[in-house]
Formats: structure tokens, sequence, C-alpha cells
């Protein structure tokens, strides 16, 4: 447009300018200079109304861990605290060992529940974050051991498919560690090539299910205190994988959309989604 305008302006003078007779010769390059910038502007305003008003970026629903672009996708700015947030719709705690207690839980209650059901088992555990990916890995050794004894890599993913390179992330930890064994624990599910590798390389590959198996062989009494350990406090609501601290529920000015944000914004913007979650009847047929 800016330069359309240019054109027609310089025309313009060297229109006036050509009026007298001694710039007559300049009419010649006034009428290519006007027909330029009236084709310049015609197609400035073409491009403008085919672009039209700028786009409204959209969310990826899938998206599990970024930071700054998932906030920028939401809003500009943190949008307001909501009233009411969404753990008014979730189904009461489960009383058993089953699915849903894996669904309700956010990742940091996962990781808990992982670290207490290998402590069970007579290990001494560590747990070491692993950042925005919202995943721990655990550290098991001997009773007042020096060196690791095994591993736990935790990752709550539900609706995920953990992939070969994950697992082969894992056995070079493995390696570097000396570890011939360690465990690979995921909300979601595995690829049939992860599962050929982990069997390949000491990796125990546990799903919900095999995690559930796990658990089922704990006593009663073991299982209850998992259980009191998978709803302790505010179980349904995810901690931030930057600070740790727990995220508020809010909705994005713009767009009216609801995501977890850090209480301690804007010192730190890490942003969620909100998980979709389905309610489950207590009948005595949906308890699994």
């Amino acid at each position: 447009m800016g330069m359309a305008a240019s054109f027609l302006g310089l025309g313009a003078v060297l229109a006036l300018a050509s009026l007298f007779p001694p710039a007559q010769a300049l009419r010649g390059p006034v009428q290519w200079l006007v027909a330029g910038g009236m084709l310049l502007l015609v197609a400035a305003v073409a491009i403008r109304v085919r672009r039209g008003k700028p786009g409204v970026s959209r969310m990826d629903s899938t998206q599990m861990g970024n930071t700054s672009m998932f906030a920028s996708q939401m809003d500009s700015h943190m949008g307001e605290p909501m009233e009411q947030p969404s753990n008014r719709d979730l189904a009461p705690p489960a009383v058993v060992w089953n699915g849903q207690v894996l669904r309700d839980i956010e990742w940091r209650r996962f990781e808990a529940v992982c670290a207490a059901l290998f402590a069970q088992g007579g290990f001494e555990t560590r747990t070491e974050l692993q950042g925005p990916e919202g995943g721990a890995d655990i550290w098991l050794s001997v009773r007042h051991g020096q060196a690791p004894a095994g591993l736990v890599r935790c990752r709550h993913w539900p609706g995920r498919q953990v992939d070969v390179q994950e697992l082969r992330a894992l056995h070079l930890l493995m390696t570097s560690n000396k570890l011939l064994r360690a465990s690979f624990a995921t909300t979601g599910s595995f690829s049939a090539d992860a599962r050929e590798f982990a069997k390949a390389h000491g990796i125990s590959a546990m799903d919900s299910l095999g995690l559930l198996a796990l658990i089922s062989q704990r006593t009663p009494s073991q299982k209850k205190a998992l259980l009191e350990v998978a709803y302790e406090g505010d179980y349904w609501r995810p901690s931030c994988a930057n600070c740790g601290r727990k995220m508020v529920e809010r909705r994005a000015r713009r767009r009216g959309r609801t995501f977890w944000g850090c209480v301690d914004y804007p010192t730190c913007d890490f942003t969620l989604p909100v998980r979709k979650t389905k309610l489950f009847s207590f009948s005595a047929g949906n308890r699994s």
C-alpha cells in the first residue's frame, strides 16, 4: 500500500509539472508512473481482502507439557481464575484399586504411588524430576546400599503411546549406571517395537494393567496405603512441572477455553490443557 501511494503521489506531482511547456516531455513517464501506481494499489487491496482478519491461534488439546508456547496459544496474558474448578464433576475416589485410580490422579501422585509401591518391595527410593515432560526417575537401592540397584522411569501419559526411542533413552541411562534391570511405568501404552526392545534389554514395560497386576500382589494393608498415597490432597489438580506447585484452572479471555496455569505466574508461565474426565458409575458392574 505504501509503495502504491508513493507511485501515485510522484505521478501527480509530475503531472502538474508537465502542464507547463518546459516540462511537457515528462508526460510519457507520468502516464507509466500513474498506471504502475494503480496496479500496485489494486494488488495491495486484493491481498488484504484475501487475507482477511488475523487468524486466531488454536490450542492442541493433546499437548501435555510445554510452557510459554502453550500459554501464548491460550492468551497474551493469563486468563482469570475460575470460581468453580473442574473437580466439581469428578466421581468420588475409588475404594479399591482399579483403572479409575490411575485416571483420577495427576502426574505427581502417580510418581508418588510408584515410589511407594517399590518401597513396599524393600527398596529405598530417590525421586529425580525430569522437567516439563511431567515425569520422574525413581532410583532404587537396597537398604544402606551405595550404588543404585535399579531404576523406574515414570510417565503419566494417559492416551499416549510410548515409542521405542523412549526405551532406548532409558537403556542408555542403564548402561551409564551399570544397571542390568529397569522398569518403565506409564498410564499410556507401548508400541510393539518398544515392547520388543524392552524384553531384549532387561526393561519391564508396565502399562496400567501391569501396574495394577503388581499392586494386586500386595497385602490388603499395603493396597490401602497405596490408595491413600494416590488420593492424597488435591489429587486431581496437576502440579507445575517447573516449580512443583499446584496449578490453578483459568479461563482464556479471548476464546473462553479453560487451562491450567501456574500459581506463580508471571514468574513461571508453565501451562497444561484441562484433561476431560469421564464420570464412572460405582455400581458393582463398573468397578474395573
